[in-house]
């Protein structure tokens, strides 16, 4: 695999963790709707529950966030050691 090659690999798992952080920014969304639904209709355990899974949910976004972030300077830093941030021109 030449570099261009491992470049393009690094682009496609980018979009997967930016599509994976907003699957989990979703699912942080959706447990914090349900808690206060559940605090709302007096369901204690529904809002422990949903509570939990926010928490869980949260700290995996953290993760990913952590993760997009330097995998995205490692791309960036790939990308201009081997000079692949330079247009190839017409025809390329």
């Amino acid at each position: 695999m030449d570099n261009r090659e491992k470049l393009e690999k690094m682009d496609r798992a980018l979009r997967l963790l930016e599509d994976l952080q907003k699957s989990q920014v979703a699912m942080v969304e959706k447990s914090s709707k349900l808690q206060m639904d559940a605090m709302e209709f007096n369901f204690s355990d529904m809002e422990k529950n949903m509570g939990d899974l926010f928490s869980r949910y949260n700290e995996s976004l953290d993760l990913i966030n952590a993760e997009l972030e330097r995998f995205e300077i490692k791309r960036n830093q790939f990308e201009m050691k081997h000079g692949l941030d330079k247009d190839e021109g017409p025809g390329s």
